[in-house]
């Protein structure tokens, strides 16, 4: 009997343990999307690169399949040359399996073409995050419309 307490101590310990680091995860996991809008916002493409993984795909509308820092930094270059300047996500769903998070929102941009004319475009934006062995979460794979 004392052995079967003893087990079930050591099962609810590791349940619990698991559901506190999601629900740690979630706050951090919350401001990847501030970091990217704050970093675009600001110029900051290395930054902004750095919250991806060296091996990160991302898939923009309209766009080559993008893979790796090289490619998603020249990409995220690339809009703030068309005159891309404000850009915001707002998170709408976040799931965490173990290392891996799957992340759902809504993104807006504003740009400003050569004749000063403001252009606003929305659309959906899905990320599948994973957790280094660092601890921190990055981007592998992102795609939006």
């Amino acid at each position: 009997m004392k052995s079967l307490k003893v087990i079930s101590f050591f099962l609810l310990t590791i349940c619990l343990t698991s559901a506190l680091s999601v629900l740690s995860a979630k706050p951090v996991l919350a401001d990847i999307a501030g970091d990217m809008t704050h970093a675009f916002n600001k110029g900051q493409i290395k930054e902004l690169s750095g919250l991806y993984t060296r091996d990160a795909v991302v898939m923009p509308p309209s766009s080559e399949i993008l893979t790796g820092w090289t490619a998603i930094s020249h990409y995220w270059e690339g809009l703030r040359q068309a005159g891309f300047r404000e850009y915001n996500i707002y998170n709408v769903e976040l799931r965490t399996v173990g290392d891996i998070a799957y992340q759902t929102g809504l993104w807006q941009a504003i740009r400003k073409d050569p004749a000063g004319n403001i252009i606003r475009l929305e659309g959906n934006i899905s990320n599948v995050l994973t957790r280094e062995k660092n601890g921190n979460w990055k981007i592998k794979m992102q795609s939006w419309n």
